[in-house]
């Protein structure tokens, strides 16, 4: 006589690979994450320093961007001409925020001015209305362009270099990229 075993309907083996199975990927990912090493925290500002994103009321931040794209474009002009194109030029060229139209207005209405000391070029805006956008000066130096940033009707000092504009008052706009940034 044949005798045959019939194991009864069920999945227990079933069942006990599949919790193995998790349980190996859920100690995999714990010792993952338990190895990764914590996020660099970011470096606090200068005392000279503003951030791009967060320091700048919106019309700063308009100015800010519009003076990024003027630097590459006196750049260029400087290049072809052989001379800084004075601010009226720029502002002929409807070049922002040179140009003198309602967006410049509303962006604190600024008067722009050109002066060259030492190799550095520097175009400043004395802003009209402080409460909406400060004083602006746009630093063209060997360094690269530098946008600094007071919140006064202020001229810049005489000598139109980091130092002495940091010890003026004057904070350099910066931008910070961190990971909320990106989220």
């Amino acid at each position: 006589m044949h005798q045959q075993i019939v194991r009864r309907a069920g999945a227990e083996r079933e069942t006990l690979w599949v919790l193995l199975a998790a349980g190996l990927i859920l100690a995999t990912a714990g010792t993952a994450v338990g190895l990764r090493p914590a996020p660099e925290t970011d470096a606090p500002l200068a005392l000279h320093q503003i951030d791009s994103r967060t320091g700048l009321t919106a019309a700063e931040q308009g100015l800010h961007a519009d003076l990024k794209v003027a630097a590459d474009e006196i750049a260029a002009l400087r290049k072809a001409d052989g001379r800084a194109p004075a601010p009226a030029d720029l502002a002929a060229q409807a070049l922002p925020p040179f140009a003198a139209d309602a967006s410049a207005t509303a962006r604190g209405g600024h008067a722009w001015t050109l002066t060259e000391s030492g190799g550095s070029l520097a175009y400043a805006g004395l802003s009209a209305a402080p409460e909406t956008a400060g004083s602006l000066v746009l630093l063209l130096d060997g360094h690269g362009p530098g946008i600094w940033l007071k919140r006064a009707a202020e001229a810049p000092p005489a000598r139109l270099d980091e130092a002495s504009l940091a010890a003026a008052g004057w904070k350099r706009i910066t931008s910070t990229f961190t990971a909320g940034v990106t989220r």
